[in-house]
């Protein structure tokens, strides 16, 4: 009997060892609040650079690292001759939006796209953007993120006496991967409200995460 209960004593043990992952998963896969907030502030602040890198009236604004997204949208001209073509019931305009943005911990996120739309004699229309954002082994808070393709970033900007008309809406999805520790993939659902020249705030989830602050 003694025997037998040794024997069964051991073979529990073994299983056990055997078993130790069952049920649970070996790593976490989740990430954290903190990583969930600091990866959105890095998109935004990429998406703020890109807006003021096509101000031309403010040439030097890409050299300014602490521009708000609402701040970089109020600082375009939106009937500069540049990026707009003159009709007779008013202009039809591109901006180009372009930035690559270095990470804290290393590795970048580029912004590609743009915002048209069409201005009529008094300054007075609307602007439609288009937005890819592309994270490369960006690291913030002890995580690397990748675009799982990209994030993307869409809205509509109206304009009254060629200047913003708020609030804008800007609506933020798209897919990242991240690791090594944690690891896996995910999606963002952000919302950008932009109040102001001075108020932008967001909220939404990033990886399940909820994620909000200014912008």
């Amino acid at each position: 009997m003694l025997r037998k209960k040794i024997l069964s004593s051991l073979l529990f043990a073994v299983a056990s060892m055997l078993c130790a992952g069952c049920g649970s998963p070996s790593h976490s896969d989740t990430l954290s609040a903190a990583q969930a907030q600091a990866i959105s502030q890095q998109v935004s602040h990429a998406v703020a650079q890109a807006l003021s890198n096509a101000s031309a009236s403010h040439p030097l604004l890409a050299e300014q690292s602490a521009r708000s997204l609402s701040a970089a949208l109020g600082d375009i001209r939106w009937d500069q001759s540049s990026a707009c073509t003159v009709s007779g019931t008013g202009q039809s305009c591109n901006f180009p939006l372009s930035a690559s943005v270095p990470c804290p911990g290393g590795g970048t996120v580029s912004v590609s796209g743009d915002i048209q739309g069409m201005l009529n004699s008094s300054g007075t229309g609307s602007f439609d953007t288009q937005i890819t954002i592309t994270p490369a082994n960006c690291t913030v808070s002890n995580v690397t993120f990748n675009g799982a393709p990209d994030v993307t970033i869409a809205g509509t900007i109206n304009i009254t006496n060629t200047a913003p008309s708020f609030p804008v809406t800007l609506l933020e999805g798209g897919g990242i991967s991240f690791g090594p520790n944690p690891s896996g993939s995910c999606q963002l659902n952000v919302t950008y409200t932009l109040n102001s020249l001075t108020s932008c705030t967001v909220s939404g989830t990033v990886c399940g995460k909820p994620v909000n602050g200014s912008c």
